[in-house]
């Protein structure tokens, strides 16, 4: 896919930094596993990885994801799971030697359903905020960059942020980022999606005058439709996947894939797949 990634390649170098220069991994990236209780008298110790010991007995890897959020997540033409974070997870399944299982649902009810259980990892471009941060563990940021407001391409007022669509129409996913800080701008109408798609589809028929998220995800919906444009672009957070807060083993370990990735150039092959 060709489009302008400066600053979105200038970011994943500083990311390459950060990661490499996150916590000492352990040789090869096996588990570290301690000595499983056997409930006995012998005094052993439990397992140090009880979550990778649960992945590795039940063999599969379960992530949940929304796959509305193209290049991160989306549906093909053969209507499978496809994208940069789906990719990740495969090799982070792939090290563990397990199947990798995808859950669908809206985007809004990912976070409660990772709580509850229903799946491992919440793998659908999660932007670290220090509310979720609160409910959730967050691994290493992946990716840095900017957020875009994405307008029609008749728009003509000029547009540096939110507050320049005061009196407008602005179409955001529920449970974002991008939906809450439309929220705080006052005289701004929010509508809100649980699909991207649908929010795109809202501006390009001007039923909504622009939408909010992240830009590399919004030149993926304008090279699919014309008839939207970048109109100003503003700065984003960081995006991470997240776990629940009693898997720190499972955090650990994808840290060190991702590190991994990194170091061997996967990392790096991912992001020439799906973001140029």
């Amino acid at each position: 896919m060709q489009r302008r990634l400066s600053l979105f390649v200038a970011a994943l170098l500083v990311l390459s930094a950060l990661v490499a220069g996150c916590g000492q991994a352990p040789a090869g990236i096996g588990t570290q596993t301690g000595s499983s209780g056997s409930g006995g008298d012998g005094g052993a110790s439990a397992s140090a990885t009880p979550t990778l010991d649960r992945i590795k007995r039940e063999g599969v890897l379960k992530i949940g994801t929304s796959p509305d959020y193209p290049p991160f997540e989306f549906l093909d033409e053969n209507n499978q799971v496809v994208g940069f974070d789906i990719d990740i997870m495969q090799e982070v399944a792939r090290e563990l030697g397990v199947q990798l299982e995808i859950v669908q649902m809206g985007f809004d009810g990912l976070i409660p359903a990772l709580q509850a259980g229903k799946f491992d990892i919440m793998a659908a471009g999660v932007t670290v905020t220090e509310e979720r941060k609160q409910v959730v563990d967050f691994t290493d940021p992946y990716l840095v960059g900017t957020d875009a407001i994405v307008v029609h391409k008749d728009w003509q007022k000029p547009i540096k942020g939110l507050e320049d669509l005061k009196g407008h129409t602005i179409a955001v996913q529920i449970g974002t980022i991008q939906a809450d800080a439309a929220h705080e701008v006052e005289g701004l109408t929010v509508k809100e999606y649980n699909l991207f798609t649908e929010a795109a589809t809202a501006v390009a028929s001007k039923q909504a005058d622009a939408m909010y998220l992240h830009k590399v995800v919004a030149e993926a919906f304008i090279k699919a439709n014309p008839n939207l444009k970048i109109a100003a672009e503003t700065p984003a957070k960081d995006t991470a996947f997240a776990l629940r807060k009693d898997t720190p083993d499972l955090t650990q370990f994808v840290n060190q894939v991702l590190a991994k990735m990194q170091e061997d150039g996967r990392f790096d092959q991912l992001v020439q797949k799906w973001f140029q």
